[in-house]
């Protein structure tokens, strides 16, 4: 009976010991199991992130690769200023309710009586808006108008161009002086001082004053056409012609956009 005691004690015994070990067993695979799902859950998260932030510079990628460049809508008619004075131009021409705005705001604003002065590019200020006078309209209010202002800021450029009706005009003065001045609107309407070396150079031909458009030929109506189309070169001979800066309006400094006075 004692040995069968001892037996039945020494089998308990084995067998708490086994079910300990088998405990302590499960234990550790739970751990293991812990830290394996752990490292899991960490590398997911890192993953996801990765995943996120390719796409996001993807996304911003083809949005710069697909975004159309700024552009600037070219004048029918502009000033070209020699200064770099934008203040001086700006009480010269009366700007009110002045404010500050990019180029393509200010090339794009056809608001009536608004004008947009550019900051300085070359030494040169362009002024450009539907508030600047047009020789067709009233030749006299734009002599009047360019000769005051060269007054006031010195030397003072002006052109106009409409390529649906042929219209076109060009003035260069300095300090009051009209040096040159040349503008056609079914007629001459005004045809002042000796055609300079940038519009030879350019074949431009320039009508008699008073000269309409029922005289002329076929050849001098194809030379009306291409003065129209020239008045961009001659700007560029003269001075600072906007066509040759509408790929970079975003690299150039605001301007100021505002009411002119009546002239």
């Amino acid at each position: 009976m004692v040995q069968h005691d001892c037996v039945l004690a020494t089998f308990h015994l084995q067998l708490n010991a086994v079910l300990a070990s088998a405990a302590a067993m499960d234990w550790v695979a739970w751990i293991m199991l812990g830290l394996f799902l752990g490292i899991l859950l960490v590398t997911g998260i890192f993953w996801a992130l990765a995943r996120h932030e390719v796409k996001e510079m993807r996304r911003r990628t083809t949005r710069v690769a697909v975004e159309p460049p700024e552009e600037l809508d070219l004048p029918g008619q502009w000033l070209a200023i020699r200064s770099g004075n934008v203040a001086a131009v700006q009480q010269a021409l009366g700007l009110a309710n002045a404010q500050r705005c990019s180029w393509a705001e200010g090339f794009s604003d056809l608001d009536g009586q608004r004008l947009f002065i550019a900051s300085p590019v070359q030494g040169w200020i362009l002024v450009v808006g539907p508030a600047l006078p047009v020789p067709e309209d009233d030749i006299d209010r734009c002599f009047h108008f360019i000769t005051r202002l060269s007054q006031q800021l010195g030397h003072v450029q002006y052109f106009s161009c409409d390529r649906v009706l042929g219209n076109h005009a060009w003035v260069r003065a300095h300090t009051g002086r009209i040096e040159r001045a040349y503008a056609w609107a079914g007629e001459t309407l005004w045809n002042q001082g000796t055609s300079t070396s940038a519009e030879k150079a350019l074949n431009m031909h320039c009508q008699p004053y008073g000269q309409t458009v029922v005289e002329l030929d076929y050849l001098e109506l194809d030379q009306l056409t291409e003065n129209t189309e020239k008045v961009s070169n001659l700007a560029a001979h003269w001075s600072l012609d906007p066509a040759s800066l509408t790929d970079r309006p975003r690299a150039m400094e605001p301007g100021i956009s505002g009411e002119m006075a009546a002239t």
